[in-house]
């Protein structure tokens, strides 16, 4: 019997790659869809290319590109996904939408396909005007996910945060079109789509030091060297969104499940001490003194239900942050 077939998006990038890799490594078979050859993650998956079937679509939004090129397969992984770049919010909401029904809608002609899993963000479940005082997010919360996409998002004078700002209403929108297809469409294969935080660890697609500003390991690297803490520690390992990925294709987790993936409790000043004690000569200019208000996390999140369905046994803020600074340093000669 050969091993089970994988169709898989997004793995040119940071989940997608590791994802990819883990996948290899456990015996399954797996059909990368990209949008053109990535060397990288040719010469990264070389161990395993003959587990491994690569597809090219230019957009994944266009249905007769990707006809065809599901057949056969026994699941999707659906990673890919536009990250914050630039402020034309009509690049965002279109594509976030119609790439994940298109995949959706062409995954119904294909019998073979058990269950799609859908990499979403815990951001598709914070409201546009933020999680309500005193609540805990959990991934069934009874709260106004309405984005009005007529609004205008500008943040003056910070085309970064007004990027962030589109790309959370984008989240959203996907993330209801994703569901609302499976409520009217009802789909032979089953439906999960997993909510992580900020993520962090090493990353297998990274090549240089500059390479880092193209994933979440960034912001965790500036606020470490820089001492700009100026976002959350809702975060979670590399290896738990990969290791959540992989569990919930087992036929045992209910179709229609939502996982929330962002355990840490840490604070910037525990990592901080993290920082100082393993690597004092780092250059690191993240301190220990922060006022207490802005080192809790901002959102108090119960992510038990990943725990208990995938079985998921969460790594530590002290490997986070080893791994990112071993690779990060490594990659400057600075080990």
């Amino acid at each position: 019997m050969s091993a089970e077939l994988i169709f898989l998006t997004g793995a040119s990038g940071y989940i997608g790659s590791a994802t990819a890799l883990e996948a290899l490594r456990r015996g399954y078979r797996l059909r990368i869809c990209l949008r053109r050859p990535c060397e990288r993650l040719t010469t990264l998956l070389s161990a395993y290319l003959e587990q491994v079937q690569f597809v090219f679509v230019p957009d994944l939004a266009d249905e007769a590109a990707l006809e065809g090129k599901l057949d056969g397969a026994d699941y999707i992984i659906h990673i890919a996904s536009p990250l914050p770049n630039g402020v034309d919010k009509t690049q965002y909401f279109s594509p976030a939408v119609r790439v994940t029904t298109t995949i959706l809608r062409e995954a119904t002609k294909v019998p073979t396909i058990k269950k799609m899993v859908v990499t979403s963000s815990i951001a598709a479940l914070i409201p546009m005007i933020g999680v309500p005082a005193g609540t805990i997010m959990k991934d069934d919360n009874d709260w106004d996910l309405g984005v009005d996409e007529a609004a205008d998002f500008t943040i003056p004078g910070n085309p970064e945060a007004t990027a962030l700002h589109i790309y959370h209403a984008s989240k959203i929108l996907s993330n209801k079109a994703t569901w609302d297809f499976w409520k009217n469409e009802n789909p032979h294969y089953g439906l999960v789509v997993l909510h992580p935080g900020y993520t962090f660890g090493y990353n297998p697609m990274q090549m240089t030091a500059e390479g880092v500003k193209h994933s979440s390991n960034g912001g965790f690297w500036e606020a470490i060297m820089e001492g700009t803490q100026n976002s959350s520690l809702n975060c979670v390992h590399i290896d738990d969104v990969v290791e959540a990925h992989l569990m919930a294709l087992d036929g045992k987790v209910s179709d229609g499940s939502k996982y929330l993936l962002a355990p840490s409790k840490a604070t910037w000043n525990e990592v901080a001490e993290i920082v100082h004690r393993d690597y004092p000569s780092s250059g690191a200019k993240i301190t220990g003194d922060m006022k207490a208000e802005a080192c809790v996390p901002f959102m108090h999140i119960d992510c038990s239900k990943s725990e208990i369905d995938l079985g998921l046994r969460w790594r530590s803020m002290e490997q986070m942050v080893h791994d990112v600074m071993d690779q990060q340093l490594g990659m400057r000669g600075l080990e």
